[in-house]
């Protein structure tokens, strides 16, 4: 009894490797079918894409798709090429541009895993965004997916992917920000790049290479440099178009603090001011702006939803046009800190005294509290009455600020008087402070300083009026200027 019932499990064990084997080969009949026809062919072998496949022809991408590399192609069928801009189908740059951007290096199945920004990178050196969620490409549905060939898969998709503009050209091209787009292109500039010129010979005199003077120029943003490059096809951003009246209210509202000699370059420093922080790393829609936006230099900017009047998805992230701004003032008008023994390098140049620079030292000492190092910069055993050393502090805002500083005197027991002048050296907003003996830095506020007008401004240390080295030595950790709004 025992054989017959083995015999017959063997018998069904049989029969099902059987029909697996059938299945499996059926399986691989039809994946060695696909194999044996490059993505041209399958384009051209299918009644729906007939209008793709001449436009392929026209502009000699055919020949692409039949090479031995790998490709992603997203096919619109005839009905969605119906309507396409004829401007696009005359232009034979336009229209090469255009069937580009529906092809990709590479393999993408709907199961390929995708970019961080689901963004896809295609011929035209533009980017489609690829929702596998809602089935579809930029906003062309995805009819048909995974018809894998020899050198890669075809997605039959129902509207053509017209390359869109990156952030940069959609502000140069539209008129919805002109304030901020005529400063924006007034940044640019031709930059001699050295590297890229056609050398012609050298200056006898002075043996330095001669150009040819039609070469090595390129044309460059300042912005792009400074801050990010809207045009950069390979990167995400968000970036802020104001409408000319909400630029023209952070203008005003920042222009008092950029006050200098001339109209011209307290516009210029104004317009850099409010444009700098108008653009952020990542792809924020108006319904998913998180309610506050870094920009590059550490400025927090927030974004009423209310005020997005368009939102423009670009081929390297969003665009938002916004009719009002909030940015704080303290966010871009920042507290501006010396460290003492940031001159000490050039100490002999700041000096009033250039040969009493071997006075003067940086000390480091340990934190207490912390247990982290510091250092300050002290002078002492000089014998002058009235030594200084001159900081030159960058970038002051033309607004009031509290004067503070951070001072140690852990060297002598007995107290000693010092103090800051602001701007010219016979200034005397601040008078002398007596420094006692301490084992940390001791913070205090100095006075209230307002600088008239934008840019650098001279900071004096100066000893005691004493030639008695117990009663002149200079001393400090830090120089700090907090903004009073």
């Amino acid at each position: 009894m025992d054989f017959y019932k083995k015999l017959l499990i063997m018998a069904f064990l049989l029969a099902g490797f059987t029909a697996c084997k059938d299945a499996w080969e059926d399986h691989t009949d039809q994946n060695d079918q696909a194999l044996t026809k490059n993505l041209m062919q399958e384009i051209s072998s299918n009644s729906r894409l007939t209008r793709f496949h001449d436009l392929l022809v026209k502009t000699g991408l055919n020949q692409v798709l039949e090479s031995s590399k790998t490709f992603t192609v997203w096919a619109p069928t005839n009905e969605a090429l119906q309507n396409v801009d004829q401007n696009i189908l005359n232009n034979p740059e336009r229209l090469k541009q255009f069937v580009s951007n529906h092809i990709s290096y590479q393999q993408y199945f709907s199961h390929t895993p995708l970019p961080a920004t689901n963004q896809i990178k295609t011929l035209s050196g533009k980017n489609v965004l690829w929702n596998k969620a809602n089935a579809t490409v930029e906003s062309a549905k995805i009819e048909e997916a995974n018809k894998y060939t020899a050198n890669g898969v075809l997605h039959i998709v129902g509207a053509p992917l017209t390359p869109k503009m990156n952030s940069w050209e959609f502000l140069t091209s539209t008129n919805l920000s002109p304030r901020q787009k005529a400063y924006m292109q007034s940044l640019d500039e031709r930059v001699f790049v050295d590297s890229l010129a056609v050398q012609t010979g050298v200056d006898p005199a002075t043996g330095r290479p001669v150009y040819d003077p039609a070469t090595g120029f390129v044309q460059q943003n300042q912005f792009f440099q400074r801050v990010y490059n809207l045009a950069n096809e390979d990167s995400v951003y968000t970036f802020i178009m104001l409408t000319d009246e909400a630029y023209s209210a952070e203008f005003s509202r920042f222009q008092k603090f950029f006050s200098t000699s001339t109209t011209d370059s307290t516009n210029a420093l104004t317009n850099w001011a409010v444009t700098k922080d108008l653009a952020f790393r990542g792809a924020f829609t108006k319904e998913t702006l998180p309610p506050t936006l870094v920009s590059r230099s550490g400025v927090q900017v927030q974004i009423d939803k209310s005020a997005v009047v368009r939102e423009e998805r670009t081929s390297n992230g969003m665009v938002l046009v916004v009719n009002k701004l909030t940015v704080a003032n303290q966010e871009k008008i920042k507290p501006i800190r010396v460290e003492g023994e940031s001159i000490f390098d050039i100490r002999a140049l700041r000096l009033s005294h250039p040969d009493k620079a071997g006075n003067v030292s940086v000390q480091t000492r340990r934190s207490g509290t912390s247990g982290e190092n510091y250092r300050y910069l002290r002078a002492t055993g000089h014998g002058v009455s009235g030594l200084w050393l001159r900081y030159v502090i960058p970038n002051v805002n033309s607004t009031k600020y509290k004067v503070y500083w951070s001072v140690i005197n852990d060297f002598q027991a007995d107290p000693f008087n010092q103090r800051i002048v602001l701007g010219t050296l016979d200034a005397t907003a601040f008078p002398y402070k007596a420094v006692a003996a301490s084992t940390l830095p001791v913070r205090e506020e100095l006075g209230e300083y307002t600088a008239a007008k934008y840019g650098n401004l001279n900071a004096f240390l100066r000893s005691a009026l004493s030639t008695t080295n117990a009663l002149n030595p200079l001393t400090l950790d830090y120089l700090e200027l907090v903004p009073v709004f």
